[in-house]
């Protein structure tokens, strides 16, 4: 018996069980030793002895392909692990780790060649901002099966330490859930990018009710954004950018907005005057685990200051049956503390139609040949309509009737709107006019009175003062010089004249 080998061959032996082939330095990767028998009747048996030769590498490294600089978050990279000198390729699984995480693994199935090779292989990442600091590296392994050695032999490479450009969103001084109203601000923070840079930041929103980012609006342009959320933008998103080639975005930040809201249950719109109603107060995003005071409060529009609200309930539900005087009202609840306000909600008071009837009389007297307005005056929520009915088929849309001598006596107003009608009948009692006739006979008795008056006052002035004198056996008064009246005591006055005067 003995080896058949192309190195390190044991000729043929006789008279032995058992030989043994050594080698000290195997440097043929292909060798295929046989060993054979050669009985003393028969022919020759042999056998092959499976021979692995292998070699661990003489380096493994890893690098990025085409980049140097901090990655960019989400932005795909590619690393590379170069095997130098390694064999069998077939026995060879190039591993790859991100920390002590193992991503991937890569085998080989060149089964023919047996000689030393270098081997890259290659592993695309997107990293995010969690891989900031993270370290990636590679491993070959070399797996000779269970009579290999064990371990199998391995070799690394350096930690590839990457640096992650990325972008940030927060909160400043507040965490959780916000509320309606309130004053909030964010913050963009940007990590690893070069302090020597300017750095564009634009904020964006995108809201639920719009919710594709054909939709989203560009808010601001500087590193902090204040908000004060409404309901509506419970669910938003917003989100920052910085300006690069490609853009770096930061992740999005979806707020959920606590507030409360108020409406009816089972109804919309106006109310009507003593119907029964419900008003809700929904709170949105509250933790259920907490118990929660409502109050619920009105102001009415005659005392339309904060100061005169007043605290109506204690319950997440509220009655009410409105008056005239609620119109115009507001409605609101407050939950929570600090205490959340819901809107307001103003309610409209809808009520029917009453004619005025201290304007409008049951019974009119109306003079013949005299005009007369009748005025028809409502007050009702929605403003009424207002009609005259002057028969069965005459009426008149106006607020005013005129009167004339063919308006038939009985007349009546009908106001209406949505909630109802009001009606008032009125009866027009047509009177003749006497005043005329009065005033024409008291001017010919005036005038007949007058004309007595003028003839008795002449009579008298001609008795009185247009009398005959007579001045024979007249003496003048001893006391004066003048000659009395005859038969009358009244005198007559004279005046004494000399004799010259005479004669001249």
């Amino acid at each position: 018996m003995g080896w058949e080998v192309s190195e390190g061959g044991v000729p043929m032996t006789k008279n032995q069980s058992l030989i043994t082939w050594t080698v000290i330095n195997l440097t043929e990767w292909g060798i295929k030793p046989f060993c054979y028998i050669n009985p003393n009747k028969g022919a020759q048996c042999q056998i092959e002895l499976p021979v692995t030769v292998y070699k661990t590498p003489d380096s493994v490294s890893i690098s990025t392909v085409n980049h140097t600089e901090p990655m960019k978050e989400g932005q795909q990279y590619e690393l590379q692990c170069d095997v130098h000198d390694v064999a069998p390729v077939q026995n060879l699984t190039v591993k790859w780790y991100k920390n002590q995480t193992l991503l991937h693994q890569t085998n080989f199935s060149d089964t023919e060649n047996k000689t030393l090779v270098n081997k890259t292989v290659t592993l695309l990442i997107r990293p995010d901002r969690a891989d900031d600091g993270a370290q990636y590296w590679c491993e070959a392994e070399l797996d000779l099966g269970a009579e290999g050695p064990q371990p199998p032999p391995k070799k690394s490479s350096e930690p590839l330490n990457i640096t992650v450009h990325y972008i940030s969103i927060s909160f400043v001084n507040h965490s959780g859930t916000v509320i309606v109203g309130k004053q909030y601000e964010l913050q963009c923070i940007i990590q690893n990018v070069d302090p020597s840079k300017s750095v564009v930041v634009r904020w964006y929103k995108l809201s639920q009710t719009n919710s594709t980012d054909a939709n989203m609006t560009l808010v601001s342009n500087s590193s902090k954004l204040q908000i004060s959320p409404s309901k509506t933008d419970d669910g938003a998103q917003y989100w920052c950018e910085v300006e690069r080639t490609p853009p770096v975005s930061s992740e999005r930040l979806n707020i959920t907005v606590h507030y409360i809201s108020i409406r009816f249950v089972n109804h919309s719109g106006a109310v009507i005057v003593g119907k029964q109603y419900e008003l809700q107060c929904i709170i949105q995003n509250v933790d259920p685990s907490k118990s929660v005071v409502v109050r619920w409060y009105k102001l009415s529009q005659t005392n339309s200051t904060d100061a005169n609200t007043t605290s109506v309930s204690n319950s997440s539900k509220l009655q009410i049956s409105p008056s005239k005087t609620d119109d115009g009202a507001q409605y609101w609840c407050e939950a929570g503390t600090p205490p959340v306000l819901s809107e307001r909600l103003n309610i409209t008071v809808h009520y029917k139609p009453i004619i005025n009837k201290n304007k409008l009389p049951s019974t009119v007297p109306v003079f013949r040949g005299y005009p007369e307005v009748l005025v028809c005056e409502a007050d009702g929520n929605p403003k009424p309509t207002i009609s005259w009915s002057l028969g069965a088929n005459d009426k008149k849309d106006s607020e005013k009737l005129n009167i004339t001598e063919s308006t038939p006596e009985n007349v009546s107003c009908t106001a209406n709107n949505s909630v109802g009608s009001d009606i008032r009948h009125v009866k027009v009692i047509l009177k003749e006019d006497y005043l005329p006739l009065i005033a024409g006979l008291i001017a010919v008795i005036v005038a007949f009175i007058s004309v007595i008056f003028i003839f008795i006052l002449s009579i008298y002035y001609k008795t009185a003062k247009m009398g005959h004198y007579n001045l024979k056996n007249a003496k003048p008064s001893a006391q004066n010089g003048n000659i009395a009246q005859n038969g009358k005591h009244n005198t007559i006055p004279m005046k004494k004249l000399s004799q010259s005067s005479i004669l001249a």
